[in-house]
């Protein structure tokens, strides 16, 4: 009875030093267990029992050795052992993390070397595209006060404020413009029209008598005394033929200008030629062979004995005709142009009584009134508000149509 007691206090004496072994030993396998979760078991070794199963319900194998009974204070105070993790996919996780670190890299290096990426740098900054047209065409275009062409243009400016300057002419017009890198900017420009430069002069040449045959640089140009236009500026020959002789002189035309020279032929016995008048209710040119030989406002043309092919034209109202002639020596023809008629038409708001020099013509709207060419009178008149008067020019050419709107 005292040998069992005194061994129990002895076991109960040792308790605490078994337990104090037994912490120690459980913090050694807590901290070897955080690190071979961290990093992986390098052994397989036995799986921990699962806390979640029924210890009563987990018999042992029959056939596997029984294993010495673990102090009920050592079981009390060991954790629970932690589960291992099978050595093959933490290893395989860190196999593909060591790839990815080492050798995506040298991929990516070598693909950059073959395929090489397009470097921009402030010096090498992509430039803008600039488009000019202009009306008229060709026009000078400067940029930054050097000359790139003639208009319409299309150039690649580098990204910056730049200065255009496009000159047509006496016209110049000057552009600031800044050009974004990668910008496709178009200019327009409307330019004024130039003048006009008259490239040709004309020569008027008379003789004493008059009706010689007329050539200028060896080319029939018509019976004196005559106009000869569409002469190029610069020096020409002219001569004047009649049957008693000739004469030649040199003559300086200038562009747009009119020169004048005046033969003295001899005479020659008996009348040579005639003359021609011409009388219209308009101005009207007479050609010969398409050479000016005079104007209605001549009082007489001389033309040589004989059979004339003339043309009478007057541009501006559309008007021409062609007429034959036979002018006999020392005799004056005369001929009388009678103006053709064309189509008009007049309307007016609300509405008008139209009368055409002087002579009423009806009420508004009229429709292909037939009226002479040439410049005309034409009234407009309704009860209710004021009269109108209009000066019309009618064309051979047309349409003629007038309108007046008589509230205004």
């Amino acid at each position: 009875m005292q040998t069992s007691l005194r061994a129990r206090r002895e076991s109960q004496a040792s308790a605490p030093e078994t337990t104090a072994v037994a912490g120690r030993e459980s913090g050694k396998r807590r901290w070897f267990a955080g690190l071979t979760g961290l990093f992986g078991s390098w052994a397989a070794g036995p799986r921990a029992a699962d806390p979640n199963v029924n210890a009563l319900l987990a018999f042992p194998s029959e056939a596997a050795p029984r294993t010495e009974p673990v102090p009920i204070a050592d079981v009390a105070t060991r954790p629970a052992s932690r589960v291992s993790q099978p050595v093959g996919p933490r290893l395989l996780r860190w196999i593909l993390l060591l790839v990815s670190i080492i050798v995506l890299p040298s991929l990516a290096l070598l693909a950059m070397g073959r395929f090489p990426m397009p470097q921009f740098t402030a010096g090498q900054a992509r430039g803008g595209t600039l488009t000019i047209g202009t009306r008229p065409v060709a026009s000078e275009v400067l940029i930054d006060g050097q000359h790139r062409g003639m208009t319409p243009l299309t150039l690649s400016l580098a990204p910056g404020a730049h200065t255009i300057t496009v000159r047509s002419g006496s016209d110049e017009r000057v552009v600031p413009l800044t050009i974004a890198a990668g910008a496709d900017v178009t200019q327009y420009f409307e330019m004024k029209a130039g003048e006009p430069v008259a490239l040709f002069g004309r020569v008027s040449v008379a003789t004493d008598p008059p009706g010689a045959r007329v050539a200028v640089d060896g080319r029939p140009r018509g019976i004196s005394p005559v106009t000869v236009a569409d002469l190029t500026a610069g020096e020409h020959t002219v001569t004047a033929t009649n049957d008693a002789g000739s004469a030649e002189r040199t003559v300086m035309v200038t562009a747009d200008g009119t020169a004048s020279v005046m033969f003295s032929l001899a005479k020659v016995s008996g009348p040579f030629g005639g003359w021609l008048t011409v009388s219209a209710p308009f101005d009207v040119e007479i050609a010969e062979n398409e050479d000016l030989i005079g104007t209605s406002g001549t009082s007489r043309i001389m033309l040589s004995a004989g059979r004339h092919d003339v043309v009478l034209a007057n541009r501006s109202l559309g008007y021409q005709e062609a007429r034959r002639i036979e002018v006999t020596a020392g005799k004056t023809m005369a001929i009388r142009v009678e103006p053709p008629k064309a189509s008009v038409s007049v309307n007016a708001r609300p509405w008008a009584e139209i009368l055409v020099d002087g002579t009423s013509v009806g009420q508004t709207p009229i429709a292909n009134l037939l009226v002479t060419v040439g410049s005309h009178e034409m009234v407009f008149r309704n009860p209710q508000l004021a009269e109108r008067k209009q000066t019309v020019l009618v064309t051979a050419k047309g349409p003629n149509r007038i309108a007046a709107d008589l509230t205004k």
